[in-house]
């Protein structure tokens, strides 16, 4: 069963870094060196340079950006740039965004994850990883023995009973908020009342977790996990054995699923109309000629 539990989040000081806008990054995996720059240079603050530290001509070694990045978090934590929460807490999270002309809200909570391994229990992956990614992420976690950026997870809940009971937690209050540089708004609230953490942690137990994203962060999580079993005793309280995840309902109505596009090889070549021909008994396809 997915174990989840609440976590004493590191949070940033408004106080020393400002506008929080400014401080927000997405995850490594759709930054380029474009928008690396452009981050960079909202703020000394902004999150991706832990994220995806940027490379610099003074390198000794292609490890440099690991352990600056790793040198650069615990700074931040000593200097109170990053401060840690009070209490344990489940972390409702809301992201408003637009598509085509309609505005949507994802709603999802953020708790820290026990691992087990894809095929052992109920979390479950959609695609292959690539050990060179997970190479990255490994010497990150290394390097900062933290939970950058969070899993992305769904779950089954046609009554959104989970999510709704913390919307009632969080109703009327304000929460952290922050616009990113594509438009989307972020509200974050945590929710520290252990009967509700107690109640969602019950409920989310019989569900299957299928991760949506984050498969090369979710194994490097087991990874390191496992390096840190073979050199020293873990209890099951230890953080490592955890990772951190945002859990968001199928059922969700702001849950928007775009279409993608996937190239296939090692297939003969097939004209469009055959291709529908072969999905349709599969899917609701249509042909039509242009």
């Amino acid at each position: 069963m997915p174990e989840i539990q609440a976590f004493r989040g590191l949070r940033y000081n408004l106080a020393r870094v400002g506008s929080l806008s400014d401080c927000i990054a997405p995850p490594y995996d759709v930054v380029d060196s474009e928008l690396q720059s452009k981050l960079y240079s909202l703020s000394p603050y902004n999150f991706l340079r832990l994220e995806l530290n940027r490379r610099e001509p003074t390198d000794r070694d292609e490890n440099e950006v690991y352990e600056r990045a790793g040198r650069l978090y615990r700074a931040w934590r000593s200097e109170g740039v990053l401060q840690a929460e009070p209490d344990s807490a489940l972390y409702v999270y809301h992201q408003e965004f637009s598509v085509a002309g309609e505005t949507y809200t994802r709603r999802g909570f953020m708790a820290r994850m026990r691992l087990e391994r894809f095929g052992e229990g109920k979390v479950y992956p959609h695609e292959q990883t690539h050990a060179k990614a997970k190479e990255d992420r490994l010497k990150l976690m290394r390097a900062t023995r933290a939970n950058l950026s969070q899993i992305f997870g769904l779950y089954s809940d046609s009554d959104n009973e989970i999510q709704e009971i913390l919307e009632q937690k969080i109703a009327g209050v304000h929460g952290l908020e922050a616009v990113d540089h594509l438009g989307v708004i972020h509200r974050m609230w945590p929710v520290t009342d252990v009967q509700t953490i107690q109640q969602v942690s019950a409920l989310i137990a019989d569900r299957e977790v299928f991760v949506a994203d984050g498969h090369h962060r979710y194994e490097t999580a087991c990874d390191y996990r496992d390096e840190l079993a073979k050199v020293e005793e873990l209890p099951a309280s230890h953080p490592a054995n955890f990772v951190l995840t945002m859990l968001v309902s199928m059922d969700d109505p702001g849950l928007v699923v775009l279409p993608t596009h996937r190239l296939l090889h090692g297939i003969p070549a097939l004209t469009a109309e055959e291709i529908c021909g072969r999905l349709t008994p599969y899917f609701d396809c249509e042909f039509v000629a242009e």
